[in-house]
Parts: structure tokens; sequence; C-alpha cells
């Protein structure tokens, strides 16, 4: 099943298994690459894909858009990803899109650097690369959705933060921060919803903090027809 509705097993399209306990865990080939991975994320029938091969394609779609676009809404940049038919309801490449579509659209609106320098294709690759280590279900079982993740990991690149450079480190903390805090709306997860939120938060954070004033709003969800588990009239994008 690779319909793009809803997070069950695209394999078969049955209902994927999360477990909490570990005696449930179960040691599975994933369905594509084969390798062996013990896992808390399965399908009823057995099916497994793994975070690699899941979000491989997807994560291809993001960087070759993002390298020629030249589209400056990231909310309409992000709709513009995840319509692709290629692109799932829910995933792990959700982490990468959003620092993929916040710095691809500064760029885009020739925003520079704290430090003078232009934000550039190997910016915007290099927070693909990072983003693509969260795994999925990270929401739940770390506490920690990766979209949000994902906007730390944004205002880390834009002010070429390290673990030693003590203002940029924080900021990149206090952005992913901002943006969990968001997300944690005590509604059912939705990956459509967590980077529209993560960019929201960014662009406030932006002007708060360095006088980026990038005045777009996002549209209303194109995608709840097509989600199961839309929380509809509860969600602030429906």
């Amino acid at each position: 099943m690779n319909d793009n509705k809803s997070d069950n097993c695209e394999i078969c399209g049955k209902k994927l298994i999360y477990t909490v306990e570990p005696d449930k865990y179960r040691t599975l080939n994933c369905e594509f690459c084969g390798k062996i991975f013990n896992t808390n994320i399965y399908c009823e029938d057995g099916h497994y894909i793994c975070d690699t091969c899941h979000s491989r394609e997807p994560i291809e779609i993001i960087e070759s858009i993002c390298e020629t676009s030249k589209i400056k809404d990231p909310f309409k940049l992000a709709d513009k990803i995840m319509k692709h038919p290629k692109f799932k309801m829910y995933g792990p490449e959700h982490h990468v899109l959003t620092p993929a579509v916040i710095l691809t659209t500064l760029r885009n609106n020739n925003i520079l650097k704290p430090n003078g320098k232009e934000i550039n294709l190997l910016d915007i690759k290099e927070a693909i690369r990072r983003a693509s280590k969260i795994p999925g279900g990270w929401c739940g079982f770390y506490g920690s959705c990766g979209a949000g993740i994902g906007s730390g990991i944004a205002i880390s690149i834009f002010t070429s933060a390290t673990p030693s450079t003590d203002i940029p480190r924080s900021l990149a903390n206090k952005m992913s921060s901002k943006a969990l805090s968001k997300i944690a709306d005590n509604l059912e997860h939705c990956c459509k919803r967590s980077v529209k939120l993560s960019i929201c938060e960014t662009l406030e954070f932006l002007k708060e903090n360095f006088g980026v004033n990038l005045n777009y709003n996002p549209s209303h969800c194109e995608f709840s027809s097509s989600n199961s588990k839309c929380e509809r009239e509860n969600c602030l994008f429906y």
C-alpha cells in the first residue's frame, strides 16, 4: 500500500503496531533492503520497512525541489513537496522537510546569515543530512518530534552553531523548544501539522531574534481528506 492515506503498512495496508513494551519488540528484515532490525514499529502481519528505505525517495524529492525552487513562501514550498505522489502522509521525511524548506526560502528571500554570508545549497544539503538521522516515531517514543528538531537544525545552520558556540547553540535549542511546545497540542500525531507549526514558530523566532520579517501565513490544509486520522476542526490548519 503506497497511497499516502495514513500510517498503515505500505506493503499490505494493514494496521501498524506501535509497542512500548520491550518484550513485544520484533526482529525483522526490512522488506526492501533485507537488513535485520529490532523494532517497535511493524505491521500486524510482520512487514517492516526501515527508516532509510522509507524516506530515501522522498528525501531525494526534497533535495531536488529545494535545489531549483524560487518559491519564497515556506508554506507553499512545503505543500508543493508534500503533494508529490511519492511523499507519504506520515514518516521521517517530514523531519528533513522542515529545515530544508526553511533554509531554501530564506535563501530565496535573499536573507543573509548573521555572519553576513549567503545561505547556499551546501547549507540545505547539510540540513538534510542532519535531519535524516532522526528516526521515525521520535515524537512519541523520545518526546521530540523530528519536525520540531528540524527547526532547531535550521537555526543551527543559519547561525553557524556548534556545541562550543554559546549563543548560537542556545538559540538552536530555544528554537527546537518553541516548536516542540506548539507540537505538544494533545492531538493525534500529524506530520503535516507538525511541519506547519514548526515553520510558524521559526518565522516568529527569526523576527524576534534577527529582525527577519517574512510575512507568510499557512494556507488551509489540503491533506485532510486523505488522512484517516485528521483532527479536522481541532487543527489550526483545517
